[in-house]
């Protein structure tokens, strides 16, 4: 039987969009089963999306895979950081911040799957493995790191100007789980951030005749890194916690986003997007 993109992304999205809502719902109404429940059923999420990929239905197009393809390889790894979290920090909120953000990127996939990321013919197996891999599995930490600062900026105004949260937000995790979700976050993010970058720069000569080029997607990467290596310092070596790296985590996080959405879809680079 012939699985299409189409349709395994309507199987996946149904399974991290009842984990998404259920684990909401659990929260707002205290529910540590309903929590458990859509922690179980992102997980099942994340094991169908395992087996689809390897069973390798996303065929390459002409000159590289699908926008759609990418978006959902993202949301695997931010699934797959949200399981090693939830082992890590012995909560479940990290796989729930990462279903929703998996069913996020699921639901923009459907509409992309025919826009292709161009590869130049000169790039092999390897360069997927190191630079590709290692800046997705660190852009899925950053996400699930911001989620947890906003509540955790959120959370601390609202404690120290004495005021009750609502109901609905009355479940989330104290401070503390919130800054060490940060806190892992940055500690591994940054490694693997570092070794994408120091990777992609490294095939960019024999591809592209320079190691710099001055294209975008390059200059907002520099300055990323350049962020994350601040909070990586200030967090290992100056024990750095609260809502300062809270907020420069969600600072990080929107340059990514500006990164993948205006500098590939807007912006004259080699990682621009094109509809076949």
């Amino acid at each position: 039987m012939l699985i299409t993109p189409e349709i395994s992304t309507l199987m996946t999205l149904v399974l991290y969009a009842f984990a998404g809502v259920a684990g909401l719902v659990g929260m707002g109404l205290k529910n540590k089963t309903l929590r458990a429940l859509a922690a179980c059923v992102a997980a099942c999420g994340f094991i169908l999306q395992t087996v689809i990929l390897f069973m390798g239905f996303h065929t390459q197009a002409a000159g590289g895979l699908s926008v759609g393809a990418y978006l959902q390889m993202l949301a695997w790894f931010l699934m797959l950081c949200g399981l090693v979290l939830w082992i890590v920090v012995h909560q479940e909120i990290p796989l729930l911040f990462g279903s929703l953000l998996a069913l996020i990127l699921f639901g923009i996939s459907a509409r992309q799957l025919e826009m292709v990321v161009p590869v130049p013919k000169g790039l092999a197996a390897p360069f997927y493995a190191l630079h590709v891999g290692a800046l997705y599995i660190s852009l899925a930490l950053i996400a699930i790191s911001s989620v947890a600062g906003l509540l955790f900026i959120y959370l601390d105004r609202r404690l120290k100007n004495r005021k009750p949260l609502p109901r609905f937000l009355s479940d989330i995790p104290a401070l503390n789980i919130l800054d060490s979700i940060n806190s892992w976050g940055t500690l591994a993010g940054f490694p693997l951030f570092t070794i994408g970058i120091v990777c992609g720069l490294f095939y960019a000569k024999p591809v592209y005749g320079n190691t710099m080029n001055g294209d975008p997607k390059e200059i907002i990467s520099i300055l990323i890194w350049v962020c994350f290596a601040f909070l990586f310092y200030k967090r290992l070596a100056q024990g750095w916690r609260g809502r300062k790296p809270a907020r420069l985590m969600v600072a990080i996080f929107a340059l990514s986003l500006f990164s993948i959405v205006v500098v590939n879809l807007f912006m004259n680079s080699h990682h621009a997007f094109v509809r076949i």
